[in-house]
């Protein structure tokens, strides 16, 4: 035991000590793309006035990742924050590592818990984005952590007690970071009873719990959405924006570029209305599209698919040789060790049932809305729990052969 939390506090420190080499010498002292500058604004007027805003709106996006980077804002100034929060970000990946380390064990066992924990800090990845002023870092840790509390609750008999209320607890911070959980998080929970053996009216009862306990917890959001925008806007007023991005009649290849995916005219129409109303007007297009289209709607949730998995960056400017190398010889080992973790595992699938429901629904959500690398980022510490058990039983035969092989020798 002791020995395995020394590996595990050594692996942390490389962890932090590798996002700190990448956060001093690859990335600039600078923000980089747009995603950064808007985030780190909202943390910037959060830290001096206390309210949350995104530009003129008020719930484009949840408020998680700006109340993060609010503390080194105040303390720093924006314009020195970026480094202080680069260094906040490194010590959520560390913190990462704990987790999938906690997960890993009950899952597969001791020996995949450090595997696991070595993929997620020397995973290019993780290290790339916890360099970004991006909700990626933050809601991958949140998320871990719910997972981690989940399989804590199902191992102490899925009751409503404590382990419970972390569970949705945890779930709830996620998803005050990214909306993209939405309501996944009552229905995950519910899953993972029935999949545990509850009956049918345990389950349900559980739902329930989850459901209410979970709303109570997202409640303080919504009442305030009631009061600025007069309205009830349960998560954000730009996730219809992504929906019409994705399924509008300029998007024929499944891209996600504002600049040349949509009509530019409907869209300088539609931003200038107030954000609720935008919202609708999206959505409402968004699915008239979809309906009217069906046959190019199901072509782009194909492409939107490919992009999502792809082993090569998508964008022009990750496609050279060496991006292209790291990005084949990291995700492609570790896509096919989870396939083939997926299959030696399928007569235990009940225990695996919450990863698989996960992964389902992201893909799903993503080639329904938009997709690229960027929004995989969620499910491949998920990946690295299914990868954890083929290699780690790889490298229990590689010893076997060479302690037989030793005293073969002798």
């Amino acid at each position: 035991m002791r020995t395995r939390l020394v590996y595990l506090g050594l692996l942390c420190l490389v962890c932090i000590l590798l996002s700190l080499v990448v956060d001093l010498f690859y990335f600039p002292p600078h923000l980089i793309f747009p995603d950064e500058d808007r985030i780190l604004r909202s943390a910037t007027r959060l830290a001096a006035t206390g309210e949350f805003w995104v530009g003129s709106d008020r719930a484009w996006e949840m408020p998680g990742t700006a109340l993060y980077f609010a503390p080194a804002v105040w303390l720093f100034g924006s314009n020195t924050a970026v480094l202080p929060i680069r260094i906040a970000q490194s010590i959520l990946l560390a913190a990462q590592c704990i987790l999938i380390a906690i997960t890993a064990e009950r899952l597969v066992g001791k020996g995949a818990a450090i595997i696991a924990a070595c993929i997620v800090a020397l995973y290019p990845f993780f290290l790339f984005y916890q360099g970004l002023l991006l909700s990626e870092t933050l809601f991958n840790t949140l998320l871990l952590a719910a997972i981690a509390a989940l399989y804590c609750w199902r191992e102490r008999g899925s009751r409503i007690d404590i382990a419970f209320a972390v569970t949705c607890l945890c779930f709830a911070a996620a998803t005050y970071t990214k909306a993209s959980l939405t309501i996944l998080p009552p229905l995950l929970i519910a899953a993972t009873a029935w999949s545990s053996g509850a009956q049918l009216r345990r389950t349900l009862a559980i739902l329930v719990a989850a459901s209410c306990f979970y709303g109570a917890l997202m409640g303080p959001w919504w009442i305030r959405n009631v009061v600025v925008l007069d309205a009830f806007v349960p998560f954000t007023t730009g996730s219809a924006q992504n929906l019409y991005l994705g399924n509008n009649p300029y998007n024929l290849n499944a891209g996600i570029d504002w600049s040349s995916d949509v009509d530019s005219a409907v869209t300088a129409k539609l931003f200038a209305l107030p954000e609720v109303e935008r919202q609708r007007l999206f959505g409402q297009l968004a699915v008239d599209y979809i309906k009217d289209n069906p046959a190019v709607f199901l072509r782009n949730v194909a492409k939107k698919f490919v992009r999502l998995w792809n082993l090569l960056p998508n964008t022009i400017e990750f496609r050279s040789g060496l991006y292209s190398l790291i990005s084949i010889a990291s995700f492609g080992p570790l896509l096919a060790l989870a396939l083939i973790g997926a299959v030696r595992g399928r007569r235990h699938w009940r225990f695996f049932t919450p990863l698989f429901l996960i992964i389902g629904y992201f893909t799903i959500l993503h080639v329904t809305t938009i997709a690229s690398l960027r929004y995989r980022l969620p499910m491949e510490p998920i990946l690295i729990l299914l990868a954890a058990e083929p290699l780690s039983a790889f490298m229990k035969w590689i010893h076997r052969n060479a302690l037989s092989a030793r005293e073969g020798g002798q």
